[in-house]
């Protein structure tokens, strides 16, 4: 029996990192909010977290800025983000500017380790942190992470969950 739960837990740190911590003791009820990404599936969703210096910083504030933004939602203790940070890094890098932005929201529930994760990852685009009173993550339904979402210039959702490949192949589409 021991055997098969460390196969499965190896399975789950391979596949992602699971259900957000929130979801792994309650269950989640729908909101209108949520309805809302079935209505359009294809529109970007507005949503507001607090910044590492404390301010409140908007989605919306960075679509349209560039040709494309990449929401990243992502965990300090989620070792498949951790190590997508480095691919996201390079592909940052490579952009000219104005092409793209990134926006990186945890999920983390405590502050401490999303702040040593910063200090540690030292990554270059607006970063955020969702809490009670900023749950970003449901609004996209994220249920596993690392999730990302692709969005263009016109505010329309034009991948989730992309890998590397196919994010680079749709910046250097156009």
């Amino acid at each position: 029996m021991k055997k098969y739960l460390l196969i499965l837990a190896a399975a789950l740190v391979i596949a992602g990192c699971g259900k957000k911590p929130a979801e792994q003791t309650t269950e989640t009820t729908e909101t209108t909010e949520t309805t809302q990404t079935t209505a359009d599936p294809s529109a970007y969703i507005d949503i507001t977290a607090i910044t590492p210096e404390g301010q409140e910083l908007s989605l919306s504030s960075l679509v349209g800025q560039t040709d494309y933004v990449l929401l990243d939602f992502w965990a300090s203790w989620c070792g498949p983000c951790r190590r997508f940070i480095p691919v996201l890094k390079e592909i940052y890098a490579s952009q000219p500017a104005g092409r793209l932005q990134i926006l990186s929201c945890s999920v983390d529930q405590e502050e401490e380790p999303w702040r040593a994760a910063l200090a540690e990852e030292q990554m270059p685009w607006p970063q955020m942190r969702e809490d009670a009173a900023h749950v970003c993550s449901d609004l996209y339904q994220v249920q596993y992470i690392p999730h990302t979402v692709l969005i263009n210039r016109e505010g329309q959702i034009v991948g989730v969950n992309l890998e590397e490949p196919q994010i680079v192949e749709i910046l250097l589409g156009e």
